[in-house]
């Protein structure tokens, strides 16, 4: 509890971050089995498989050391991407400055997935 407490003073994300991340239910007994279930996730060995276009976010200053990675392994590469926005943190989703762009983004992406051509996307 006390480093998360420290995580969510030291960010600039100010979009209710008490009712997503705590009120939502946050099981910080189950800590140590999140921690290690993370650690059991390949994403670069799950991605090639999935058959759908994939939309990635990330701040610039959260961990990025996989997401050109990610992106490069979607299978439909040329309708997937990713945004990083600058100056959020690991909890950029939270951070009222990028919520509104976000949220224009999901919809282009959706737009751009159900107008593309659906036998590209079945195989």
């Amino acid at each position: 509890m006390e480093a998360m407490i420290k995580a969510v003073k030291k960010s600039k994300a100010d979009y209710h971050l008490v009712e997503t991340a705590f009120g939502a239910g946050y099981f910080f007994q189950q800590a140590g089995a999140q921690w290690d279930s993370m650690h059991t996730v390949a994403p670069a060995d799950i991605i090639p498989s999935l058959n759908f276009p994939m939309l990635f976010f990330n701040g610039s200053e959260d961990h990025r050391d996989s997401e050109d990675k990610w992106l490069s392994l979607c299978k439909h590469e040329e309708l997937s991407s990713l945004k990083v926005y600058q100056g959020g943190d690991h909890f950029f989703c939270h951070d009222s400055r990028f919520v509104h762009d976000m949220l224009d983004r999901i919809d282009r992406f959706v737009q751009a997935v159900s107008s593309a051509d659906t036998n590209q996307l079945v195989e």
